[in-house]
């Protein structure tokens, strides 16, 4: 979704929402488990002038990690061909404008990098004859401790230029105060534009409506601690939880469109539906004319 910032230029604002289309060993995905919500979104999507992407994979499915089941559908040409074919077939099937694909995540060791590689240079190919995007989410660039984080690397440059944007999750640093700080995000932008020479609108900055080590929804903790607003930390079931709260969600924002080219909500369920307290609201608000 594109929305305008108070320099009149053009900013995106990525809002992700579960479930992924998950793919399988053999190169297929399974099926949309709702459908009918699918459809819905997208048809908003359009109807307010957005655009809605595929989302492909995610970090695990019924709690078993989805790399193995990447490079197996990536492992021979045969396979390669029929995961890029399934993955089209359900954006055409759907509607969708494109994909932004979630393989968590490719390495620099052994043959991950090459086959993720392959893999994004076939699809940008045909997703962008027929008018598409193609984005994916890509690691944080930057560790916590402000060092490179090393598989970065293997989001070649190849890859980079293939596609329309990058979503960088500039999260899950750590548990407590390196789960997602303002500093941590700062980190992560620099290392996708100077190092890796990604221009700036390429680069949307990624934002956690959740908290570590918890991981509990920032909306959850609301209804535990009402004050919770008000700051990054609190105690939740009896533990000290960091989170982004709306200061400095909007303070990320304000770097994110200054800097970079947007920003990536994971994931927008997790926000509270009190406005005055709303983390979607505290970005609406930071690029208000």
């Amino acid at each position: 979704m594109c929305i305008c910032g108070n320099k009149l230029q053009v900013y995106k604002l990525f809002l992700k929402k579960k479930p992924f289309a998950i793919p399988t060993a053999e190169g297929g995905l399974l099926d949309l488990e709702n459908p009918d919500t699918a459809r819905a979104l997208i048809r908003s999507a359009h109807d307010n002038g957005a655009k809605a992407l595929l989302s492909v994979g995610g970090w695990s499915y019924n709690d078993t990690p989805l790399e193995n089941v990447f490079m197996e559908a990536t492992a021979d040409e045969a396979r390669l061909a029929f995961f890029v074919e399934s993955i089209l077939s359900m954006c055409q099937e759907y509607g969708f404008d494109g994909v932004d694909m979630d393989w968590e995540h490719p390495r620099v060791d052994g043959s991950s990098a090459r086959q993720y590689e392959a893999l994004m240079l076939a699809l940008a190919e045909e997703l962008h004859a027929q008018g598409k995007l193609l984005t994916a989410a890509v690691l944080s660039g930057a560790t916590a401790d402000g060092n490179v984080y090393y598989d970065a690397a293997a989001h070649t440059n190849a890859v980079l230029n293939a596609l329309d944007f990058i979503n960088v999750m500039a999260y899950d640093g750590g548990d407590g105060e390196r789960h997602s700080s303002y500093s941590f995000a700062v980190d992560c932008g620099i290392y996708w534009r100077e190092p890796r020479g990604l221009p700036a609108y390429k680069i949307v900055l990624g934002v956690p409506f959740y908290a570590r080590p918890s991981w509990a929804d920032y909306g959850t903790i609301l209804v535990a601690a009402p004050d919770a607003y008000k700051g990054d930390l609190v105690t939740y079931n009896g533990m000290d939880v960091h989170y982004n709260g709306p200061d400095t969600i909007a303070q990320k924002t304000l770097y994110a469109v200054e800097n970079l080219g947007g920003i990536m909500i994971w994931e927008l369920t997790q926000d509270t539906t009190e406005a005055d307290k709303s983390l979607l609201q505290a970005i609406g608000k930071a690029i208000a004319p």
